[in-house]
C-alpha cells in the first residue's frame, strides 16, 4: 500500500505553518499561502472561513499534535522524563544537523510570542498548547513519585529550556543550543 495523499486542507496547513514560522503572522499573507500550497482559493476559504486568524489557530493545533506525537514515541521507548526528554531533544537536534531550521517549527516563536497579541483565540490556544506540553512531564514526573508542585516547576523550566534552544538554534542555525538543553535536562528532571 502507498501513502496516502495529502488533503488541500494539510497542505495549506503545513504551507501557513512553514511560513508563519519562518516570516511571522504578519508578514505573511493569504495569497502567498495560497500560491505556495498550490491550493485553490476557494479551499482555503472553505476549511477556514474566518480567514486567516482560524488558519493560525489550525496551525497551533497542528504544530501542538506533532509535538504530542513526537513525546509519546519518546515515552514509548524511555520510562524517565530526564531520559525521554532528552532523546527528544536529541532527535530535534540530529534533524536540524541534517535539514538545517528552516524546516524547524518553534512552537513559542512565532506562535505565542506574535500571535498572542493578536487575538485572545490565539493566545488562548497557545496557552492551551503549552500547558498540555507541561502537563505530560508533570504527569510523568508525579508518577515517578515527584511533589506536584516540584513536578510542575520542573515542567515549566523544561519547556522553557527546550523553547529558548529552539529559537537559539533557528538564529545560529545549528544544534548546539538543542545539544546543549539535552545534556543538561536530566538535572531538571531527575527523579529522588
Amino acid at each position: 500500500m502507498g501513502t496516502e495523499k495529502p488533503s488541500s486542507k494539510d497542505i495549506i496547513l503545513e504551507t501557513a505553518a512553514r511560513l508563519f514560522a519562518k516570516q511571522g503572522y504578519h508578514g505573511t499573507g493569504l495569497n502567498q499561502i495560497i500560491r505556495e500550497s498550490g491550493a485553490p482559493k476557494g479551499s482555503l476559504y472553505y476549511y477556514f472561513p474566518r480567514g486567516k486568524e482560524e488558519l493560525a489557530i489550525a496551525c497551533v493545533n497542528l504544530i501542538r499534535r506533532g509535538l504530542q506525537d513526537k513525546i509519546m514515541e519518546q515515552m514509548a521507548k524511555a520510562r524517565k522524563p530526564a531520559d525521554f526528554m532528552r532523546n527528544f531533544v536529541r532527535d530535534m537536534a540530529d534533524s536540524i544537523d541534517v535539514c538545517g531550521t528552516d524546516g524547524l517549527i518553534p512552537f513559542g516563536f512565532w506562535a505565542a510570542a506574535e500571535t498572542s497579541a493578536v487575538s485572545d483565540s490565539l493566545r488562548d490556544a497557545c496557552k492551551v498548547a503549552f500547558k498540555e506540553w507541561k502537563a505530560i512531564l508533570a504527569a510523568k514526573l508525579v508518577e515517578l513519585g515527584v511533589e506536584h508542585e516540584l513536578a510542575d516547576g520542573k515542567a515549566d523550566l523544561a519547556v522553557c529550556l527546550i523553547e529558548g534552544a529552539t529559537i537559539m538554534a533557528i538564529v545560529e542555525r545549528e544544534s548546539r543550543a538543542m545539544r546543549r538543553v539535552a545534556e543538561h535536562l536530566p538535572v531538571i528532571l531527575s527523579v529522588p
